[in-house]
């Protein structure tokens, strides 16, 4: 027997003591010690038996629910530390800019007395910080999966675990044709319903003596490279954040569709024929979103709608180097409108073709349940005949 280190070990030379110390004459045997309760040695405890079983099928909007040790409280903080550290990250942001921000006093003045806009194109710091601000939402909803541990975190991009690269490419074809005709739509419509438009002159243009061809040149040099990441960051928050801790609660995917798309819409600065408008793109992006199983389409349509936005931005198509309230007028919608049933009807045709999945399936590791035979399992230590009982 292995000693516990609170015995001595046994010799065979040195004769066994009494309960009281004393040595018992030589040729006695010792008396007997009373029975008492076996010791509950660490390897001979029972162990919980663990078996591996399947989620059902789940849907995007359902794949939290396939996360080792769901509850149901563990979305809302999912949610939570998403906002802690996408605060952090922001403050690292705003400190690391202050430098380039100082270099530009003009800029941060119109801030601050509210004469500039916090995105203009002829100001590419401007743009570069407002990307950045919100590119890093990626890493703050990512960062909070892993710290909650749940893996893959993959599941916030498709039902794959990750990005589904061939139907990204071809969805993003289909959404350069949607927002061709959404915009070619949206300006005619615009010019029958009010013909003194066209003739209209902004008063920024890229022909103005004013328009710094370095400024815009360089803007969309910035808008090329992170505008693609930009909207990526808006589709993992809204589309995908929101719409799985919705979903992790709610069966339906009405409610992860149309709340998320309402706070899209809030989030932007523009009149009713462009909140109707980002509205109108927050639900097409979500339906599609949950009847892909997954992010590509909705960031194929947000990244080039963004990038033709940017451009025309950059170079004053329509008057205005910057983001601004005004955006269009019922032609816009109508035209949008258009431009997203192209988009939904060349998405769909393609996702029937290729044959990509929308569900997924997680594998769980629970209590594997107690067999009938272990109630009759003796105790450890327990007399023969004595079966274990159990306990209240």
């Amino acid at each position: 027997m292995t000693s516990t280190g609170s015995e001595p070990p046994e010799r065979p030379d040195v004769p066994p003591q009494q309960p009281d110390g004393s040595v018992p004459p030589q040729g006695q045997p010792a008396p007997e010690q009373p029975a008492g309760p076996a010791p509950e040695w660490a390897w001979a405890r029972p162990q919980v038996a663990l078996q591996t079983v399947e989620t059902e099928p789940l849907e995007y909007h359902r794949l939290l629910r396939g996360v080792a040790n769901y509850r149901w409280w563990r979305p809302l903080v999912l949610l939570l530390l998403s906002g802690v550290y996408f605060g952090v990250f922001t403050i690292i942001v705003s400190v690391a800019f202050i430098p380039i921000l100082m270099t530009d006093p003009t800029y941060l003045d119109g801030i601050v007395t509210g004469e500039g806009e916090a995105l203009d194109t002829q100001v590419p710091v401007s743009v570069l910080l407002s990307l950045v601000s919100i590119i890093i939402m990626i890493p703050a909803v990512i960062l909070a999966m892993l710290t909650l541990g749940m893996r893959p975190t993959g599941r916030v991009w498709s039902v794959a675990g990750r990005i589904r690269w061939g139907l990204l490419g071809r969805v993003s074809l289909a959404a350069l044709l949607a927002v061709v005709v959404m915009n070619l739509a949206g300006i005619a419509l615009e010019i029958a319903m009010d013909p003194a438009s066209l003739s209209e002159t902004a008063e920024t243009s890229s022909s103005g003596a004013d328009f710094d061809w370095t400024a815009a040149w360089t803007s969309l040099i910035i808008i090329v490279l992170l505008v693609p990441l930009q909207a990526t960051a808006e589709e993992v928050v809204f589309r995908g954040l929101f719409m799985q801790v919705l979903g992790s609660w709610l069966k339906s995917p009405w409610f992860g569709i149309v709340i998320p798309s309402v706070g899209f819409a809030l989030a932007h600065i523009y009149d009713i024929w462009g909140l109707l408008s980002v509205g109108a793109l927050g639900l097409v992006a979500g339906w599609l979103t949950w009847r892909t199983g997954g992010l590509e389409a909705a960031i194929a349509i947000h990244i080039v709608n963004n990038l033709i936005a940017f451009g025309f931005m950059t170079f004053a198509v329509g008057g205005e180097t910057a983001q601004v309230e005004a955006t269009g007028g019922p032609g816009s919608f109508i035209g949008s409108v258009a431009g997203y049933a192209v988009f939904i009807w060349l998405v769909l045709r393609i996702f029937r073709k290729h044959g990509y999945g929308r569900s997924r399936i997680d594998l769980l590791q629970v209590p594997a349940p107690l067999p009938p035979a272990a109630a009759a399992t003796p105790v450890f230590g327990a007399e023969p005949g004595q079966e274990s009982q159990p306990r209240g």
